[in-house]
């Protein structure tokens, strides 16, 4: 890591922020790109492969983290996408992969999502999971509507959401908790896994149909059961 760098982009970071930046560089492959902030303290992480890129690109980056710049997203994206072989080369046992249901394109929602939440920096796989039945024909009593994989990097989506009468902004919403795990690792605090952070659970709050989606699983919470 060159440290030269990291501080010149950390002074770009302090000149368009009004208050203290604390920028660390990564090797995470779980996102290139996260930043939260504190007390007016600005918090960035970010994938080494933004060091030494052109000036353009750490003026998008800045603008995007700062402010949250549309345009400036979309370009970071695809600076990611053509600096894709800088991440480091990692085996993955071979996955297969179902995205096409017959009333949900995964693969498109997590597009979207990924674009509107996450300036389509997250590169995670999905796929809808395995269908399962209760043991000795009973009657379930939970679902788990969504896991992620974080050594595979794998989004599995229950499939009793393929349903013609589950909305699609529903299933979005999965996605997008799931996407968060993504985000947010686990962490430990004292001998617990720590799950969901008060910053995951804020972020969450940030979806689009949040209050939404959570009034209709409370309303539908049977029927999925039965699905």
């Amino acid at each position: 890591m060159h440290e030269g760098a990291r501080q010149a982009l950390e002074r770009r970071f302090t000149a368009a922020h009004p208050g203290p930046v604390v920028l660390s560089i990564t090797d995470n492959r779980h996102a290139m790109i996260s930043h939260s902030q504190k007390q007016n303290v600005l918090r960035v992480r970010l994938h080494h492969m933004f060091l030494g890129s052109s000036p353009r690109i750490l003026d998008a980056l800045v603008r995007y983290v700062v402010k949250d710049d549309r345009d400036a997203s979309q370009e970071i994206g695809r600076f990611i996408d053509l600096n894709s072989q800088m991440l480091a080369r990692r085996s993955r046992r071979h996955i297969p992969l179902h995205t096409s249901g017959k009333h949900h394109d995964l693969l498109r929602i997590l597009d979207e999502v990924n674009a509107r939440y996450f300036g389509s920096t997250m590169r995670p796989l999905i796929s809808w999971g395995t269908r399962t039945r209760p043991a000795s024909g009973g009657k379930r009593k939970t679902i788990r509507l969504g896991s992620y994989s974080p050594v595979d990097r794998l989004v599995r989506v229950n499939p009793a959401l393929d349903r013609a009468w589950v909305p699609r902004y529903f299933v979005a919403f999965i996605v997008y908790h799931e996407l968060l795990h993504h985000y947010y690792p686990a962490t430990l605090g004292g001998n617990r896994r720590a799950l969901h952070p008060p910053e995951f659970l804020e972020r969450e709050r940030q979806f689009r149909n949040y209050e939404r989606a959570i009034a209709w699983e409370k309303t539908h919470q049977a029927r999925l059961l039965r699905a």
